[in-house]
């Protein structure tokens, strides 16, 4: 397990973790972009607030892809079905 440093909204965090540094990195760069994003929009100050609406986007965000990568299986599942279709019929 590695330890990384990470600055979010200028405090620095010790994290522990399996993904790699560069992921982690990455991870943490993007938080910490969404975060000023929120402090910008909501013209907040207080880091809880920006935390809290930053996770109610992020978490948005992240049903919305289950959402469609749901729908996207469906899809692949029915066209799949089809296409068997198709083959059992030109070989029978």
């Amino acid at each position: 397990m590695a330890t990384v440093k990470v600055e979010i909204l200028g405090t620095e965090y010790v994290l522990r973790s399996d993904a790699g540094e560069g992921h982690v990195h990455r991870v943490a760069a993007h938080l910490n972009e969404r975060l000023i994003e929120v402090q910008s929009s909501a013209g907040t100050t207080s880091k809880l607030a920006t935390t809290v609406l930053a996770a109610l986007n992020i978490t948005n965000e992240l049903l919305q892809l289950k959402d469609q990568q749901e729908q996207l299986l469906r899809e692949i599942e029915a066209k799949t079905e089809r296409m068997l279709d198709k083959i059992g019929q030109q070989v029978s």
